[in-house]
This record gives C-alpha cells, sequence and structure tokens, in this order.
C-alpha cells in the first residue's frame, strides 16, 4: 500500500474536512497546491508554509527533461529540490495539452515519478479538449484508462497514483470514465480537462464536469480539480465534493500585474485603493506598490495572490465546519455573472445533493434570495412533510388555518391567534414558509426554527411560496381552509360551528398581494363536516403531537407507533421545551435543544427496530466490532458491512450486528455509500453502548482508539 491515507473528520454535504496522511506529513482538505517550476522557484517553500501551504505540485515532465535536475532528483528525490513537504507531481499532460506532444511515455513517467519519491505521481493521461466530439472523447477517455491500468503496475507500493477523469464536455462519459477508473488500484483522482473551460469561465458546465466525476467516484479516494488555482472556484469546487485544487495563477497573474481577489482579478493599474487586508496591501500604497522594480513588484504581487487564496481555503474549512457553505457559494454566484448559471444546474441536481445533506448543523438556514429555495434541505423538508407528516393525517378533518410567515418559534409567535380560534373551534395550524406549508407541530425543528428570512419577500420568492401552497391545497382531504386576516376570520369561523351535528360546508382559498403575501378570496377548495371534528385544544394533547409529528419526520412514517402506551413528556422548567419522552416508564428519547430534533435512547432505539424492517434506521457491523461499539467506542468505516442508504449525515443511527440486535446509538458522519468505501476514519460516532440484553448502559463518547 502507500504511504498515504485519507479520511474524513468533518463534512457538509459532499464537502469535506480530510486529513490526507503522506510520509512527509498530514494535509488538511481542502487545500490548494500551489505549483512549483523546480527550474525557478520564486517564493521558497518556507514562505509557503507560513501563508498555508502544506502541499505543493510539480511537473516531472520538466525534471526529466532537464538533465541537471533530473540527476539530483534521481540520486537525492524530488524533494531535495522543492524542500520538505508532501509534494505531488505532474505528468506532462498539460504539456502535450500546450505543446501537442511530450517525448516519453506513460509507464516511464510513471516510473520516473516513483524512482524521485514523489508522494503523489499523475499518469500521462490524455488531454480531452472542450470541442473533441463525443466518439472521439469516448476514445481519449478509453485510452486514459488504459494507460491508468498501465500506471497502477508500475506505481510500487510506496508512491500513491493519480489516475485523471476525462471525457470532455459529456456528463455520461465523465461518470462512465469516473466509475471505471474508481475499479482499479489507484488513490487520487483529479478531475482533468477543464483548464479551458474555466479560463472561458463556463462555470456552469464545471459543475456538470465535476457532478458527473463525484457520481462515478469511489468517495473514499481524495479529489482534485486540475488547474483551479483562483479562489473564486473554491467555495463551489468544494461544495461540489473537490478536496484539493492547483495552479500556477498566482505568478502568472503576478507576471502580468494582476491581482486575484475572491470575486475575480484586476489588474493593478486598474485599481486605485488597496482595499485588501493582507500583509502585502495592508503595509504599502498603490502608487509605491506600482514602482518597485519588476521583480521584487512581482514577488509582491504573487504574495498578495497567494494570501488571498490561502485566506479564501481558511473561509471554506470554516463554512465545512459551521455548515453555512451552500451560503458562501450563492454569495459568490451573485458576485459574478458567470457564476450565476450554476444556481440553476445546483437546482436541478438538488436530488443527488440531498442524499449528502446533513439533518441539521451548527449554523442558521440564512435565505439569500430565491435561489435558497432550491437547496436540498428545503427538497427533503417538502418531500418528508407529504411521504412523512402528511400520510398519516389525510384523514383528520380539523379546520385548517394558515398564517403568513413570522416570527420564530410561530407557535409562540402567534399563541394569541391561536388561542382565539380554539376559543371557538378546534383548528389545526400552518405556516406559509419558504420551506412551504410548516405545521406548528414542526416549528422547532431544524431547519425550520433556525432559519433567517426578510421581512419581506422578492416577487420569485412570493411566487415560488404561492405555488408551493396551492400544491398543498390540492392534497388535503375534503376539509376548511382559511387564510388567517385578523379579526375576519374570527368573526367567519362561528358560522361553520352551529351545531355539532350540522353538517356544514364552507372554504376559504389562497391569493397574494403584490408583494408575494398570502391574503384571502372564497374557494371551492377545501371543505368541513363540523361533526367529525375531534376537540383538542392544547396543553398535553398539543406536546404528544408535536412529538408524533417531529418522530415521523426525523425517523419516518409509523415511528409514532414507538410512541403507544402512557406517555410522559418532561419540559424545561426554564425554557418549557420538551426534554424528555417516556413511554410506560421507559426514556425512549430526548429533545435537543439546539435543532428541536431527538437523539434515541436504547429503549426507543429498540422500538425502532421493532417496528421497521432491515435495514431502515440501521447500520451493520462486522463481529469484531460489536463489543467495542456495546462500550461505546465509535465504529469505524471499516467495520462497516451494510447501511440504511436512507441515512444522512447527522442522523440518529441504530448500530445492530449481522443477526439485527442492538449494539449501539449514533449519530452517522459518513452515508452508505462512503462508509462501505472508506477504510479508515469514523463512520458512526458512538453515543450509547448497549449491553448485549438491551439495559441501555451508556458507554465512553468520542476520543477513542480504532479496534484491531
Amino acid at each position: 500500500m502507500p504511504d498515504t491515507s485519507f479520511e474524513v473528520k468533518a463534512r457538509d454535504g459532499l464537502a469535506r474536512i480530510g486529513r490526507f496522511t503522506t510520509s512527509h506529513g498530514a494535509v488538511t482538505t481542502p487545500t490548494l497546491l500551489p505549483v512549483i517550476n523546480p527550474s525557478k522557484i520564486p517564493i521558497d517553500i518556507e514562505t509557503m508554509k507560513s501563508l498555508g501551504a502544506e502541499m505543493i505540485i510539480t511537473n516531472s515532465y520538466i525534471i526529466h527533461q532537464k538533465e541537471e535536475l533530473r540527476e539530483q532528483a534521481l540520486e537525492k528525490g524530488v524533494h531535495s529540490l522543492v524542500g520538505d513537504i508532501p509534494v505531488m507531481t505532474d505528468s506532462g499532460t498539460f504539456q502535450m495539452y500546450m505543446y501537442g506532444k511530450v517525448q516519453v511515455s506513460n509507464e516511464q513517467i510513471v516510473g520516473f515519478q516513483k524512482e524521485i519519491g514523489s508522494d503523489v505521481g499523475t499518469i500521462l493521461d490524455l488531454f480531452t479538449l472542450p470541442d473533441t466530439l463525443h466518439d472521439k472523447a469516448r476514445e481519449e477517455a478509453t485510452e486514459t484508462l488504459n494507460r491508468a491500468r498501465k500506471g497502477v503496475e508500475v506505481k510500487g507500493s510506496k508512491m500513491a497514483l493519480a489516475g485523471t477523469v476525462q471525457g470532455g464536455i459529456f456528463p455520461e462519459l465523465r461518470e462512465w470514465h469516473a466509475g471505471e477508473l474508481s475499479e482499479l488500484d489507484l488513490d487520487f483522482h483529479p478531475i482533468g480537462g477543464v483548464v479551458p473551460i474555466m479560463e472561458n469561465a463556463r462555470y456552469g458546465l464545471l459543475t456538470k464536469i465535476i457532478l458527473a466525476a463525484k457520481k462515478g467516484l469511489i468517495p473514499s479516494r481524495p479529489v482534485h480539480l486540475f488547474g483551479a488555482g483562483h479562489p473564486l472556484i473554491f467555495p463551489l469546487a468544494a461544495y461540489l465534493g473537490c478536496d484539493f485544487f492547483d495552479s500556477s495563477s498566482y505568478i502568472k497573474y503576478a507576471n502580468d500585474n494582476r491581482m486575484m481577489f475572491p470575486n475575480g482579478t484586476r489588474r493593478l493599474a486598474d485599481i486605485h485603493e488597496l482595499g485588501c487586508p493582507c500583509p502585502v496591501c495592508s503595509s504599502t500604497t498603490i502608487s509605491e506598490l506600482r514602482s518597485l522594480p519588476d521583480e521584487e513588484r512581482i514577488r509582491n504581487l504573487a504574495l498578495h495572490n497567494l494570501h488571498v487564496s490561502f485566506s479564501e481555503i481558511r473561509r471554506v474549512r470554516d463554512a465545512i465546519k459551521y455548515g453555512n457553505l451552500r451560503e458562501l457559494v450563492e454569495a459568490r454566484c451573485r458576485e459574478n455573472p458567470y457564476l450565476l448559471p450554476v444556481l440553476e444546474i445546483l437546482k436541478k441536481e438538488a436530488s443527488f445533493l440531498e442524499g449528502y445533506e446533513p439533518i441539521s448543523r451548527r449554523s442558521a438556514f440564512y435565505f439569500t434570495g430565491s435561489e435558497s429555495m432550491n437547496r436540498p434541505e428545503v427538497m427533503r423538508y417538502r418531500r418528508r412533510f407529504y411521504s412523512r407528516f402528511m400520510k398519516s393525517r389525510r384523514d383528520d378533518k380539523r379546520i385548517i388555518i394558515l398564517f403568513e410567515e413570522g416570527e420564530k418559534p410561530y407557535s409562540r409567535y402567534y399563541r394569541k391567534e391561536i388561542e382565539a380560534v380554539r376559543a371557538i373551534t378546534d383548528a389545526r395550524f400552518f405556516v406559509n414558509s419558504i420551506f412551504g406549508p410548516v405545521p406548528l407541530e414542526l416549528d422547532e425543528m431544524f431547519p425550520l426554527a433556525q432559519t433567517v428570512v426578510p421581512r419581506e419577500f422578492d416577487a420569485v420568492t412570493g411566487e415560488v411560496m404561492r405555488d408551493t401552497m396551492e400544491t398543498f391545497s390540492h392534497s388535503l382531504p375534503p376539509g376548511l381552509g382559511i387564510i388567517w386576516d385578523g379579526d375576519d376570520t374570527l368573526e367567519l369561523l362561528p358560522m361553520f360551528v352551529q351545531s355539532e351535528n350540522a353538517g356544514v360546508t364552507g372554504s376559504i382559498g389562497l391569493d397574494t398581494d403584490e408583494t408575494g403575501g398570502a391574503k384571502g378570496r372564497s374557494d371551492n377548495l377545501l371543505s368541513i363536516r363540523l361533526s367529525e371534528m375531534r376537540s383538542m385544544r392544547g396543553g398535553e394533547n398539543e406536546d404528544l403531537d408535536r412529538v408524533k409529528a417531529v418522530v415521523d419526520m426525523q425517523f419516518g412514517d409509523g415511528a409514532r407507533g414507538m410512541l403507544d402506551g402512557e406517555v410522559k413528556i418532561r419540559k424545561s422548567r426554564k425554557t418549557g421545551k420538551i426534554r424528555n419522552v417516556h413511554v410506560d416508564g421507559e426514556h425512549r428519547l430526548s429533545m435537543r435543544a439546539h435543532d428541536g430534533l431527538f437523539t434515541l435512547k436504547p429503549l426507543g432505539a429498540k422500538k425502532l427496530l421493532e417496528l421497521f424492517r432491515k435495514p431502515k434506521l440501521r447500520v451493520v457491523v462486522e463481529d469484531d466490532a460489536v463489543e467495542f461499539a456495546r462500550e461505546g467506542k465509535n465504529v469505524f468505516a471499516k467495520f462497516v458491512t451494510d447501511m440504511d442508504a436512507g441515512l444522512r449525515p447527522m442522523d440518529e443511527a441504530i448500530i445492530v450486528d449481522k443477526g439485527d440486535n442492538l449494539v449501539a446509538i449514533g449519530q452517522v458522519l459518513l452515508v452508505r455509500s462512503e462508509a462501505v468505501a472508506f477504510q479508515r476514519g469514523i463512520a458512526i460516532k458512538v453515543r450509547d453502548g448497549v449491553e448485549e440484553h438491551h439495559n441501555g448502559v451508556e458507554g465512553p463518547q468520542d476520543g477513542v482508539e480504532e479496534p484491531q
């Protein structure tokens, strides 16, 4: 095996904070690999490190072709040329793209990279141009695949080998090629052939190419976006699942008197004030910078470009850990017109992205514009609302009152209105939100309660909200729906409540005002038979409704069956929020204050195992890992044999043995496709280990060693 490994430490959707370990040190991803020309190094490696560089990339073909460099590299290793830092070497593919040919074969250059001690070597793939037709692109991808096979035979046991994904501009070829490469004994996967696409600012096409490659690639290997060295690209590429970037842009732009910024590039001659806070810009003036001797000016511009680049890398990492990378992507797309097409592609790919989207995060959901309603978590909520919440409540005949968006939590904001309605009749209450209809029972659940929205919506957002509520109205059983309109609504209600046995039919439908807000109008969408209404006016029944609703939404339709029996709900004296749920004297659930979701207790997990057939909610582990998990130790990916494909990051997971016996409870870090692929790292963070007889003994928490 190569002297490298990769594991995920944190994630936000496809984006991941990873640890890539080499014999020359560990690298935190996502990261930028500055391109180093071994013939001329304008900024020394120690300075590079101080700026944030943890790994560099250099060109093995240049080293191979220059006798002095070749002899030193063969005698002392490639690190003697560039410094003590993890090194990836390119193969000459870019030179072949630029000049038409190279004077070396694939096997020769892979063998050379092995001999000079590269940490990550690269095959000599065929660079497919954007104007290449489909058949030719497939032919070149096939040849690259053949070269990858031969490269695997040559690479040896110490060097990791990068197999580059090609396929031109055709997503189906990219996905096919990525899948074929994943079957080979490769260690690292660049996405190649994209430099001319980025040079022409075709970022929509770039997005399609990256996503196609990600769909085909095995998730346990790092993904490198070749030639992506501009900070403008980092948030988007990381969001799409790229772990490494590289480019010589920092020095190329400096040589051309251009300065890089997170939202684009500007010529030095066009800049009037240095507003950048980097050490270069904050210690000089624009006139002083322009007047420097050429070599000194170029070095300072290169330092600025690296400062800006690594600052953006750190910003991306922080966004991944905090959980707001999508907001950063949307902001960058709004800052550069060429990125705007990306938003529409992300909308179309929301279903794929949802498979990796955490169910909860530290940050709130910040609404940045109508595009925010296309995020994966919004799609997930709407799907689960109909398949989990509404499915079991279609026969509920209570009146429906629909409020407009308001302060969070909705049930507190609209408390007076709710009590006024319940003084007249029973009702169900919903809020018209950017997520769609939100029942008040779910108003403390992430992301509904943790959403920051403007007080007034733009016209596009209002139109989408109207369409969403129209869909909702058509999904309802015969009933009565009323848009809340203050005292007018209260005056309207008594006319329907004349006697307990009267069969009264009526309706109020949906409309919008000029700003997209909802208002009332007469319609025949909904009706209700008041004799079928149930009496429920808050208190314990309201709390139980909330528990049932969250349980169904979180664990699946029918999960509320775990509440059958005598339910006791304990609430916080300070906040009044639900904290613990006991059924027949058993502690089955605890509600988390920060996201309104439940943590499972052992007896609750046992009940869900009885309710749902495998593999739902389950993570199956090897026999060797069972006792460690029972002791409360984390489940590592290499011990996962199967897993419910419906589980998402941060979901509650029930760890079982091969006989479907309860072993432990924890939180998902890796989804199924990742857990079965990775050989290193934590897949499930175990919270409670469970003794063999299910008596709910809690084990230790994080920070334990991987079982041997």
